[in-house]
């Protein structure tokens, strides 16, 4: 469940209860929720229409939004990086697709999504999660993935990651898994020790790190 709250500079105008313990909220649940404060334009990017963009001619009130996520496990049950990871899920993801945004030309392609991270349940959180941002963005998103022989794929497993990722690329390209129309974003976890992720692109056959 998400919550946004909007603050005025002054005088707060709650749209949702605000997370502080009080009338509307226990103890419990308010603790149960993690919250991240951002500028209305931010908040306006990542949740179009709940928060309203700035006026084109400004405002008389600084306006910021608090964005609050309730936790589904009690911390300390999920693997730490598993738990930095989905923490910060809605933020990563939207940095990780903003980096498409320096292909402008890609804007009329379907996109597909591949996330490769040790747990397939994170995996599959954090392609829902971007392809999500990408519907945001006006982008047409496909479920469709792309495919690899079993000969590929035994190939390309023994391959070091800079390597596998630019090889599985024209293989998708080769074999017609992505077309003309298509591009794929891929959102990457290169090294087991980082918390961070990285994303690439994989157009016409071409594979490029975007982080």
């Amino acid at each position: 469940m998400i919550i946004v709250i909007l603050g005025l500079l002054i005088l707060p105008a709650l749209v949702h209860p605000d997370p502080a313990p009080g009338l509307d909220m226990s103890r419990a649940r308010s603790r149960r929720l993690e919250c991240e404060r951002m500028s209305a334009e931010v908040a306006s990017r990542r949740y179009p229409g709940e928060v309203q963009p700035a006026r084109p001619r400004g405002e008389y009130v600084e306006r910021s939004a608090l964005v609050c996520a309730e936790r589904l496990m009690r911390p300390g049950l999920r693997d730490k990086r598993d738990e930095a990871i989905l923490s910060t899920l809605e933020p990563l993801v939207t940095e990780l697709t903003a980096a498409g945004d320096l292909h402008p030309e890609l804007a009329g392609r379907t996109w597909l999504v591949e996330a490769h991270y040790p747990s397939q349940p994170v995996s599959a959180k954090l392609s829902f999660a971007t392809k999500n941002v990408l519907v945001g963005k006006g982008l047409r998103v496909s479920d469709r993935t792309p495919t690899l022989s079993a000969g590929d794929l035994d190939v390309i497993t023994r391959m070091p990651p800079e390597e596998a990722y630019t090889a599985a690329c024209r293989r998708y390209w080769d074999n017609g898994s992505l077309g003309a129309n298509d591009t794929l974003l891929a959102v990457v976890s290169r090294d087991p020790r980082e918390t961070i992720l990285h994303a690439g692109l994989c157009t016409d056959g071409r594979w490029s790190w975007l982080r």
